[in-house]
């Protein structure tokens, strides 16, 4: 296995949380699992460490990132930055098929039950985003755009009554790009992706009081 497949391989384990925030990198049991020297896997440990999804911890060993408040607000910001511009470029460079692929994400959205099934929401929310950013056809952006998903993916303080909020917010912006409006739609992005931190940071803010407050009795 090449230092490709072991960075991606790696990563994607992070993604899908089989590798916790805060759990430490055994490098001798991954070495065992790849059947490599630790010169390979420490090429791409430290990839990921560049990438944000690592931290490498002097005489210690690679720590798998927690995300700070100031980290999520970053994230989200330059998300704004990069995610209201696709949006904008969607309305003008989206093909035949832009408005009934609108439609359908749509019709998925408002049957979702989200107190059964939260994550199906944020599955088709993920989806959304992803056809914005292909529908806008400017490669550059497209490529922060992934970077800024991946990072997104660490965060995982997703509450029933943020994804109810979400879904609302998308239906909006749908519409908005049903419509072709660059402005309306650049809007809508705009407002729920900073809905959307402040919501998640209010629930971050909210656990850490809680765990300050069963520390302390």
């Amino acid at each position: 296995m090449n230092n490709n497949k072991i960075y991606t391989d790696i990563k994607q384990k992070i993604l899908d949380e089989e590798f916790q925030p805060g759990q430490w990198i055994v490098e001798r049991e991954l070495c065992e699992e790849y059947g490599i020297s630790r010169t390979p896997l420490r090429e791409a440990l430290q990839r990921l460490v560049s990438e944000g999804f690592l931290s490498l911890q002097r005489s210690k060993g690679y720590l798998v990132n927690k995300l700070s408040i100031e980290e999520i607000i970053e994230i989200f910001q330059a998300r704004e930055a990069v995610e209201c511009m696709l949006s904008r470029l969607a309305c003008h460079n989206g093909d035949q098929n832009f408005i009934a692929q609108l439609k359908e994400l749509e019709e998925e959205m408002e049957i979702i039950n989200i107190e059964q099934n939260s994550e199906t929401n944020t599955v088709i929310g993920s989806k959304l985003h992803n056809f914005i950013a292909k529908a806008a056809d400017n490669s550059i952006l497209h490529g922060y755009y992934q970077k800024l998903k991946d990072r997104s993916a660490l965060i995982r303080n997703r509450s029933i009554d943020i994804e109810k909020k979400s879904r609302e917010e998308h239906i909006e912006l749908i519409k908005a790009l049903e419509k072709r409006d660059e402005f309306r739609s650049e809007h809508c992005m705009r407002n729920h992706l900073r809905s959307t931190c402040q919501r998640i940071v209010e629930t971050f803010i909210s656990e850490l009081k809680g765990a300050v407050k069963y520390i302390t009795r």
